[in-house]
């Protein structure tokens, strides 16, 4: 097995790791056009410093990160509750409803479900609005959820762990009462749907085939929310 930048040789043939995730850094959309990444420098080597070293500020919400039930619930689980193999996923499927416009509502009709596995263990929807992300209607504008969305990937998915979106986040700043039960319908610690936020759809379409998809979230003890890699292993 031999290695160079992002493809990946096997006796099988060739296949691509890419990232599902976009960088952090000072450019990175808030909700809200909130307060971004703050990278303070400690130590720097040109100031005569044995090494470069740094601070960083930000919220655990910025970025692609995962939603723990936690974040809408004081009874709801923290990263620490979820075990190293629930983050490893093989039967993932993506959904492409791009062209939407800012502010569309996304339904359980828009999305077709009938068309997914029941089996789906990862569920990424590519609504379009990455495509916004430089924008102001990125964080002001984007998809509304509809909240009974929840309910209907339950029951066609019931092996359903992680939802994930190009969209900053399932709560859309126009609408945030629809986007707070929304996610609290997705979070409901009894049976929760992780969400996955402001992923890098870019290079992935509804006729992608993932043999695996990796997330890493930084695990923080108590966390309710927490930036992550996404890893994603592409077939050819």
């Amino acid at each position: 097995m031999t290695r160079w930048g992002c493809w990946l040789t096997t006796s099988d043939g060739v296949s691509r790791w890419i990232f599902l995730s976009h960088l952090l850094d000072s450019r990175t959309p808030a909700y809200g056009n909130g307060e971004g990444l703050q990278a303070i420098s400690d130590r720097a080597m040109d100031r005569g410093d044995s090494c470069n070293t740094a601070r960083w500020i930000f919220s655990n919400h910025l970025g692609t990160h995962i939603d723990f039930p936690r974040h809408f619930s004081p009874m709801g689980q923290t990263v620490e509750e979820y075990h190293a193999a629930f983050w490893h996923f093989r039967l993932v499927k993506i959904l492409d409803v791009h062209g939407l416009g800012p502010g569309s509502t996304i339904e359980s009709d828009t999305l077709e479900l009938d068309s997914l596995p029941s089996t789906t263990e990862l569920l990424l929807l590519k609504t379009g609005s990455g495509d916004l992300r430089k924008e102001r209607s990125y964080w002001e504008q984007g998809p509304i959820f509809s909240p009974y969305l929840a309910g209907a990937l339950r029951r066609q998915c019931p092996s359903l762990r992680v939802f994930g979106i190009d969209a900053l986040s399932i709560s859309s700043w126009a609408n945030r009462q629809i986007g707070r039960e929304t996610h609290r319908a997705f979070l409901d610690h009894t049976r929760p749907v992780l969400l996955l936020e402001d992923l890098d759809l870019s290079a992935v379409s509804s006729q992608t085939k993932f043999e695996q998809v990796i997330i890493t979230p930084l695990r923080v003890a108590g966390a309710d929310g927490s930036p992550c890699t996404v890893l994603a292993e592409v077939g050819q």
